[in-house]
């Protein structure tokens, strides 16, 4: 993986704080993820707003309309999956079927291993080259991790492996260059 960085306690106390005070999602097919889920997502978003100088998430910014920040004039949503232990390769990373209707440009996949509190930066992908790699499970599909467990899907879901994400990066800044190198295409 191109990168990790272990996340500051504040970070993760000031996102239990907001995922206590906020219902995130409001989807009407029963996907919005537990509590632990959303604080996993928050912390991602609240790691790339400090990386970016801006504030940490705040009840009154409302619904972001699937574009999380924009650098560059790209509009990039952030997708963080919770682990207990660092990424690898061949994990997936997931959007959700009724996230893809959205405006944004690209997503930005992030790995927060819960027990060690690193978040690793897996890679990206513009919209286009992630609907083209990805894999679509139907909602009710059964998924089989590696460990031999399953779950059932409760929406349609996007799969995509890390390995096939962007991931020409090995820090900030030169994952901030790939961005404005896609700008210039």
């Amino acid at each position: 993986m191109p990168f990790a960085i272990v996340v500051p306690r504040y970070i993760i106390n000031d996102s239990w704080a907001f995922t206590k005070s906020v219902r995130m999602g409001h989807r009407k097919d029963g996907s919005d993820g537990t509590a632990e889920q959303q604080l996993v997502g928050v912390i991602g978003q609240n790691m790339i707003n400090i990386a970016l100088g801006k504030p940490l998430m705040r009840e009154d910014l409302g619904f972001d309309d699937g574009v999380d920040f924009e650098i560059y004039g790209l509009r990039i949503d952030v997708k963080t999956v919770g682990r207990t232990s660092d990424p690898k390769p061949h994990y997936v990373n997931n959007l959700l079927g009724s996230q893809i209707k959205f405006e944004c440009d690209a997503y930005l996949f992030l790995s927060f291993n819960k027990t060690s509190a690193a978040m690793t930066f897996c890679g990206w992908s513009t919209k286009e080259m992630f609907l083209d790699c990805a894999t679509l499970y139907a909602k009710d599909s059964i998924r089989y991790r590696a460990d031999g467990s399953s779950f059932r899907l409760k929406a349609d879901n996007f799969e995509i492996e890390n390995s096939k994400l962007r991931q020409d990066f090995k820090d900030w800044t030169e994952l901030t260059w790939s961005w404005y190198k896609e700008t210039l295409r």
